[in-house]
């Protein structure tokens, strides 16, 4: 079905940029609109659980921004693929399954009362769509497949003693298996892929369903970043960074950086120059970075489908500078994994799935540019 679907909304017609232009100006206005009539629902209890309200102000934000992205770069199967988890995660944490057509409903009057007919109805046309497959997405979040990578059997002893020291907020037990389990940097990118990386997923995914608190799935994010800051300092020994200079950054207004950290780590282990700037960069800083310098890769992380337009943005402006300060760009997180498509919409040269992809293509990129050159 989920296939289905992602073709039959990709059928539909693309949006004209005036109206994904008109939406993104009058986004903060929409989402005041929506939040002024959900609030006002006799029902609104039922709909919402026991949830504060603030949260369903911040899902119809983060709606919002979602949405503007999918109009302005057209992703119709990135916005199919994404609303079987909205409906699953949300429901997980007490919202009824009738919430999601009262509010969809809200945001098409809320179009209707902003913008001239003309530019609304092709925003409108893709709510209906939604708002017609509603059993579809409850069949789906039924059957949703949570984001899982399972670490090598060698590892499997590892991860599991890590994600209980991690959920118990054990900081000493989470660095001890890391010192244990990492004797060099060579030795990160097998422990960020076997280890943290599935681990983060399975905390991730425990949130969604509503096993653990958002407090809990920050402080392990916390620990976990503490943790590698620790590998990092014990174990990086500047080898001979003599393969390139690489730039890493989360993507502006992105907060999660252990995916950018773990290939800003990877690649400095493997001697590349690594500049890494951490989360949410904003673009004006980036893009004067990275025309600072001679950069041959510019590597950034997004997680989450909020920040695609300002990623679009920052490599629309570096391809419109000299040709001779192109450098390679790559994209990585979890809104790239099922969807590498995006990295070409956007104007990046290639997607990586994991650090270890990641150092790969850098790898690539360069051994043919020292080709070309010679």
């Amino acid at each position: 079905m989920r296939s289905q679907l992602s073709e039959e909304i990709s059928a539909l017609p693309e949006i004209p940029p005036q109206s994904a232009q008109a939406y993104r100006a009058h986004l903060g206005d929409l989402v005041e609109k929506v939040n002024t009539r959900m609030r006002s629902r006799a029902d609104i209890s039922l709909l919402i659980g026991e949830n504060p309200m603030r949260m369903m102000f911040d899902n119809h934000q983060n709606h919002a921004l979602f949405m503007s992205n999918v109009f302005s770069l057209n992703a119709f199967a990135l916005l199919a693929d994404t609303l079987p988890w909205v409906y699953r995660t949300y429901h997980h944490h007490g919202f009824d399954w009738q919430y999601f057509p009262a509010h969809l409903d809200s945001w098409v009057q809320a179009l209707e009362q902003t913008m001239a007919s003309d530019i609304a109805a092709p925003l409108i046309r893709v709510y209906e769509w939604m708002q017609s497959h509603h059993a579809d997405f409850i069949e789906l979040a039924g059957s949703f497949s949570p984001l899982r990578r399972e670490p090598a059997p060698e590892w499997k002893q590892t991860f599991d003693a890590f994600v209980r020291a991690l959920l118990a907020a054990d900081r000493k037990a989470c660095t001890d298996l890391a010192g244990r389990s990492v004797t060099s940097a060579e030795g990160l990118g097998d422990f960020y892929l076997n280890v943290i990386q599935p681990a983060m997923y399975t905390v991730g995914n425990m949130w969604e369903k509503g096993e653990i608190s958002v407090a809990t799935e920050h402080l392990a994010s916390a620990l976990v970043n503490r943790m590698m800051s620790m590998q990092y300092i014990e174990l990086m020994q500047s080898p001979g960074a003599d393969k390139g200079k690489a730039v890493v950054t989360a993507a502006p207004n992105e907060f999660h950086e252990i995916g950018a950290t773990m290939v800003a780590n990877a690649l400095e282990a493997e001697g590349w120059e690594v500049s890494y700037l951490g989360a949410n960069t904003p673009p004006e800083d980036l893009l004067g970075f990275v025309s600072s310098g001679n950069i041959d890769i510019l590597a950034i992380s997004a997680s989450l489908p909020f920040n695609l337009e300002a990623v679009g943005s920052v490599i629309q402006h570096i391809r419109s500078g000299p040709e001779n300060a192109q450098p390679k760009i790559m994209l990585g997180g979890l809104v790239f994994l099922d969807h590498p498509e995006l990295a070409e919409k956007l104007g990046a040269d290639a997607t990586a799935k994991d650090c270890k992809q990641a150092v790969k293509l850098a790898e690539r990129w360069q051994k043919k540019k020292t080709n070309e050159s010679s």
